[in-house]
């Protein structure tokens, strides 16, 4: 009879075991599943994070490229431009008879042939920088109107140009070798110009701004 009890007694606490909920009860308890999910955001939180950082590299090289592209070309046609300058004949008035009109420190107005047409007739033009939008311009004028209104603009750097007052795009060295103050009072003293021409993707970061220099002599200053 005792042991018979004793039986009976076993068996229910065997059965209490076995459906009693626990941490020997099969499956994730509520702290453990909240744990798992927090773990799993983590990561999902570290993939994306590296995902966008990529993301904006890329986007940053591509850009930074892009840039340096544009001020190479920039670089290439203002050297060609300035080389190849010369004397309008005849020219359309008595102030604009020169090969280098006027040039400033971040602006230069000179005759040359831009469209390289068969008759190698010359335009106005004039290269400057734009503070504000942080562009390099090439504008064009047909009639030779000094102030442009009605003549053609084209962005040869878009966006990225860091030259200023203190930065000059343009530095003019006259026949002894000394640099000219600018604007340039006379310019036909100018025999040399250097170009610096500065672009930062992002200004204030990462890598440092791209300095490319040329030193250009135009041809036809002889003439003077």
């Amino acid at each position: 009879m005792v042991a018979s009890e004793m039986a009976t007694r076993s068996t229910r606490f065997l059965t209490t075991r076995r459906v009693r909920p626990g941490r020997d009860a099969a499956g994730f308890t509520l702290v453990e599943a909240l744990v798992t999910a927090v773990l799993i955001a983590v990561v999902l939180l570290a993939i994306f994070t590296i995902w966008f950082g990529l993301q904006r590299t890329y986007a940053f090289t591509e850009e930074d490229m892009k840039a340096q592209q544009e001020a190479r070309n920039a670089l290439s046609e203002m050297v060609e431009l300035i080389r190849t300058a010369r004397r309008p004949n005849p020219a359309p008035s008595e102030n604009l008879d020169l090969v280098i009109v006027t040039a400033d420190s971040n602006s230069l107005v000179l005759w040359s042939d831009v469209d390289r047409d068969p008759q190698h007739d010359l335009e106005l033009v004039r290269f400057r920088v734009d503070f504000q939008s942080r562009t390099l311009y090439r504008d064009v004028s047909q009639t030779g109107d000094i102030t442009f209104s009605s003549g053609t603009s084209v962005r040869l750097v878009s966006s990225w140009v860091t030259n200023d007052e203190t930065l000059p795009l343009f530095t003019y060295i006259d026949s002894k070798g000394i640099t000219l103050p600018t604007p340039v009072p006379d310019p036909v003293a100018i025999r040399q110009v250097v170009i610096d021409l500065r672009i930062d993707v992002e200004v204030g970061k990462s890598p440092i701004a791209h300095e490319l220099r040329s030193t250009v002599q135009p041809r036809n200053l002889r003439q003077y």
